[in-house]
């Protein structure tokens, strides 16, 4: 009786690496989509943002369009620089 019971456990211990290395190159393809999915996405939301911002600034007056250009200006003066 502890025979068999030997070796199907001395069995299911070497098949039990092999188990893990079949699931990683899944898990692996998986996260590059969802990282991909992710890039893709906060391109457009980026690309939206600049559009509506550029058709906000189209729609006002001359004079707030000049009022907002030279405080644009004077943020990238102020604001320090990113490392």
């Amino acid at each position: 009786m502890k025979q068999p019971l030997f070796f199907v456990l001395f069995c299911l211990s070497l098949l039990l690496p092999l188990s893990y290395t079949s699931c990683f190159p899944e898990s692996a393809v998986r996260q590059k989509k969802i990282d991909r999915n992710r890039r893709l996405q906060e391109k457009k939301a980026r690309k939206t943002y600049e559009m509506d911002l550029k058709r906000h600034h189209k729609s006002q007056s001359k004079e707030t369009r000049a009022r907002m250009r030279e405080s644009r200006r004077n943020t990238k003066q102020v604001t320090p620089l990113k490392k």
